[in-house]
């Protein structure tokens, strides 16, 4: 689906994020990701971590977002665009929306179950997003082998941080081998604590 699609077919006048409606600042935030231009980038990037993600929080018109910043990461327009700014880490523009897609993987896996152990209340955290995990999966997972590090490396967590879907559950052995790898190539990876996380509540007990 194309991203612009996306924008078009869904009812952001029906739809809320942190602040209130998302219409029409949303749609028109969100298109900065297809622009090329450095400072929309920036803007739609802030936009998808301070309205639509704040504090960790999915609202309801965080679900759609994620749909959009899907289409986009298989959009060539995305795929060419040079890195928006380090506020939202080193790395081209996908490496900055894998990252975001990362941050809500970890929110429905990881970080409740820290918090709230094996309550049957995490499983409801993210509503209709969490059905959404192995569509996003398998856009991230197309930027496993990306010749860029930087995204290459905010793809694998990305893919580990939504592998908590039980549908994805025949996928962690691959991405678990995937994760060695990159600890034993950088002892120091930069993702190193959300992966091993990930990679012990799977079961795997050796780290």
């Amino acid at each position: 689906m194309r991203p612009e699609s996306v924008l078009e077919e869904t009812d952001w006048r029906a739809l809320v994020h942190a602040y209130g409606l998302t219409w029409p600042e949303t749609p028109q935030l969100l298109t900065g990701l297809l622009t090329g231009d450095r400072d929309d980038a920036r803007r739609a990037l802030s936009h998808l971590w301070d309205d639509l993600f704040h504090q960790g929080t999915i609202y309801e018109a965080t679900p759609a977002a994620a749909l959009f910043v899907a289409a986009a990461l298989v959009d060539p327009r995305v795929r060419a665009q040079p890195e928006p700014t380090r506020e939202y880490g080193e790395g081209p523009l996908p490496a900055a929306l894998l990252r975001w897609l990362s941050a809500l993987g970890y929110a429905m896996g990881v970080q409740w179950r820290e918090t709230f152990g094996d309550d049957p209340f995490v499983e409801t955290i993210g509503g209709p997003l969490r059905p959404m995990r192995p569509r996003l999966y398998a856009v991230v997972t197309t930027y496993l082998d990306d010749p860029d590090r930087y995204v290459c490396d905010a793809a694998l967590i990305a893919a580990v941080n939504l592998a908590s879907a039980p549908e994805l559950t025949s996928r962690r052995a691959a991405l678990s081998d995937r994760v060695r790898a990159a600890i034993a190539a950088d002892p120091h990876w930069r993702y190193i604590e959300p992966a091993v996380l990930n990679l012990r509540y799977w079961g795997e007990q050796d780290f």
